[in-house]
């Protein structure tokens, strides 16, 4: 086991009974409860920006989120030969299942707790200005470029590698969704001014656990200000992902969000885009068109056939969400 560092539990008031070290963390037993103590690569400012953003949501209600302990020094953090680290209460808990229908209801309800709790967020940390429409219509409009960028760099190779082949074959129907989603995105009014809330910017199955019978963030590291329906479009699409997109799914996920947190008009039509934005094949086309090499890249073509299982599935949800959403 690895060595408790002394200088670094030294600047917290507190006694340990006992520990471990894994994956980087220590977990302490103390005379003041169970805590883990992280090592985090992220900014002092960013640490600053989450433990105002936590003190925040508890004053609003919302306690699934461990606290951070302070310092002797009333600092969020210890640091020690440059790492920083932060002490929170830690409680054991399950990995999420996406696949389990309890388990992606309780997540995407306890985004929506942790969405109406972030409202109005302010800091002296960082700026809370709105957003435009017009950054998110940009967003979509760039990876669209990139995918195009790909479909010209391959179409004119005189030999063309296994993945090459697979992306000429089917990229015409991801091409179809992106244009979907630019057109149901682009009308929009540029001028319109959506306000930035907190949001928490990696809402993936492992940043969350089960602890008995409710749902807890692991951590809100990433945590900023956004527009708080792109962590629910992000989640929701894993989610169906993992689900061969199923619309019943979708539908009864949308409504518990919404049963907590309502979307505004706008918020609505930002969600419809981004489902149906193909996000993962304009992952594997960006990340493939940054790649060094063209041979030697078996995960490309491995990442697009898992991908082809839910295409059927994936263009009837949008069907759905275009008549629904």
């Amino acid at each position: 086991m690895k060595t408790l560092n002394h200088a670094l539990i030294n600047q917290y008031a507190l006694d340990i009974r006992k520990y471990y070290y894994n994956r980087s963390n220590y977990y302490l037993d103390t005379n003041q409860g169970f805590f883990i103590l992280r090592k985090v690569n992220i900014s002092i400012e960013q640490i600053l920006f989450m433990n105002d953003a936590i003190n925040y949501l508890k004053s609003n209600g919302f306690s699934q989120v461990s606290s951070i302990y302070l310092t002797k020094k009333n600092l969020p953090y210890a640091q020690n030969k440059g790492q920083l680290y932060v002490l929170q209460e830690h409680q054991e808990g399950k990995e999420i299942d996406f696949q389990d229908m309890k388990d992606i209801k309780g997540v995407v309800s306890l985004l929506a707790a942790f969405h109406k709790c972030g409202l109005n967020f302010e800091t002296e940390h960082r700026s809370s200005e709105s957003v435009q429409m017009k950054s998110i219509s940009d967003y979509v409009s760039k990876r669209y470029k990139e995918t195009a960028a790909l479909k010209k760099k391959v179409v004119n190779l005189s030999q063309k590698t296994p993945f090459e082949i697979m992306f000429l074959k089917d990229y015409r129907v991801y091409e179809t969704l992106e244009r979907k989603a630019l057109s149901y995105i682009a009308p929009l009014s540029e001028e319109t001014v959506l306000p930035k809330n907190l949001i928490h910017n990696d809402y993936k199955y492992h940043t969350i656990k089960r602890v008995d019978n409710y749902y807890h963030m692991a951590h809100i590291d990433n945590c900023t200000y956004n527009v708080q329906v792109l962590d629910l479009s992000s989640v929701l699409t894993k989610i169906m992902q993992k689900n061969n997109w199923r619309v019943d799914i979708l539908q009864q996920l949308i409504e518990d969000y919404e049963a907590i947190r309502p979307l505004s008009e706008e918020e609505r039509c930002i969600l419809k885009s981004m489902l149906i934005f193909p996000e993962k094949y304009a992952n594997i086309c960006y990340k493939y068109l940054q790649s060094k090499r063209r041979n030697n890249y078996s995960m490309f073509e491995v990442k697009w056939q898992n991908m082809l299982e839910y295409q059927d599935a994936q263009v009837t949800a949008t069907e759905f969400i275009e008549k629904h959403l």
